[in-house]
């Protein structure tokens, strides 16, 4: 068990989030993620061990550097834990006691926010002095711990600490918290499936969402754009801004979860429509949501008329939660009304057959996302009480 003077906890006002810094033995550090390195940091399939030829020259360089005693920057880990127990990490006096609080904290609520390569390079110099591995399990590393009650608060640190680095690109520092995003939202919505990123499912029914598509969806709600160009350096870093200014909202996770729901209700509520003799790609209920730039649409329509526009700091956090409240009441009345209809006046409602002819007539695939986006914009701007669809169709 480790023995150290002072446990060094700082509190984080601005997000309600402690770091707390703690010397571990190697082994107790990877006994600790074993379940999470084994997902990857966190994320089941995607954010691996860097496969770049300079990423493994660097990491058997570090295994390297480690076997001949080498000291490492600080691994920093994610935790989320009940708001309840946030309080109580203020009153643990030794580094034994916070040993024995994070191992109550489940497998699942713990990600490597940075320190991945770092802790691949440990279990292969552990797994190469097999034969004499007792020094190395016994040696000391530092471990930097962000504890918070909601995944908006490490999102937020994460963002704003690596902005300006040569950090992984947005997408990627999304993942690596995003198992926990997929968790909360299974727990406040358990009628929402969301298959994983691993899984080779295809959507079969209505309310059933792909991992991937909702990380997008996330990134896309956050920037308030409806496509984000993460390979461009100078593109992804105005996007980090603006994401960041998203996230100041300390409520931002909640209206996005609550939007899903309501995403997931409106695919639910058309989802009985089986339409007939319809040419074109939009034949059932169940089609309009299983499009992806219609998603993206969906959520960036409401993402603008929720937190502004990039760059408008007019719309602070209260008129943001205000803006909320004021779309969800709109949106719920549109469903009752829908709860309401048959198949038949559901399929008049949704007027597949404009938006086929639409949709056939643009020039590239790429320009669903904006014709979507213009399509709820408008159903946003009527208070969601339209006939029908036909003039959201025909907005863009």
């Amino acid at each position: 068990m480790v023995i150290v003077d002072k446990l060094d906890i700082i509190k984080d006002a601005r997000v309600n989030c402690y770091s707390v810094i703690i010397q571990f033995t190697v082994e107790e550090y990877l006994n600790m993620v074993q379940r999470a390195f084994q997902n990857r940091g966190g994320l089941e399939k995607q954010r691996d061990t860097l496969k770049t030829t300079t990423a493994i020259r660097i990491r058997k360089r570090m295994v390297q550097d480690i076997k001949s005693g080498a000291v490492l920057p600080p691994i920093v880990i994610g935790a989320i834990i009940p708001l309840e127990q946030l309080t109580t990490i203020e009153k643990i006096e030794n580094n034994n006691e916070f040993l024995r609080f994070v191992n109550q904290i489940p497998p699942d609520n713990i990600s490597i926010i940075d320190g991945m390569q770092r802790t691949s390079a440990l279990n292969e110099a552990l797994n190469e002095v097999l034969d004499d591995n007792h020094e190395l399990e016994n040696r000391k590393i530092r471990i930097e711990f962000w504890i918070a009650s909601q995944i908006n608060s490490l999102t937020y640190r994460m963002l704003v600490l690596n902005t300006g680095q040569v950090p992984w690109n947005l997408r990627r520092q999304i993942e690596t918290v995003f198992k926990l995003i997929i968790k909360e939202i299974q727990q406040k919505y358990p009628d929402i499936e969301i298959m994983e990123i691993n899984e080779e499912r295809r959507r079969k029914r209505s309310g059933q969402f792909q991992a991937d598509n909702v990380i997008e969806l996330f990134l896309v709600f956050g920037a308030k754009k409806e496509k984000i160009d993460v390979q461009e350096r100078l593109a992804d870093e105005f996007t980090k801004l603006d994401f960041i200014e998203s996230t100041s909202n300390e409520n931002f996770t909640n209206i996005f979860y609550e939007v899903i729901y309501f995403l997931s209700k409106f695919d639910n509520a058309i989802a009985s429509y089986q339409g007939e003799n319809i040419e074109g790609y939009f034949k059932e209920g169940k089609d309009l949501f299983s499009s992806q730039p219609a998603c993206v649409g969906f959520v960036t329509a409401i993402a603008l008329a929720t937190l502004g526009r990039p760059g408008n700091k007019k719309y602070t956090p209260e008129k943001q939660n205000q803006k909320w409240q004021e779309i969800k009441i709109n949106a719920e009345q549109l469903l009752q009304r829908l709860q309401r209809f048959n198949s038949e006046e559901i399929g008049e409602f949704l007027d597949f057959v404009t938006l086929n002819e639409l949709i056939s007539r643009k020039p590239a695939k790429s320009n669903e996302r904006e014709f979507f986006l213009k399509t709820f914009e408008v159903l946003i701007e009527e208070n969601f009480d339209v006939e029908n669809m036909n003039p959201c169709w025909r907005a863009y």
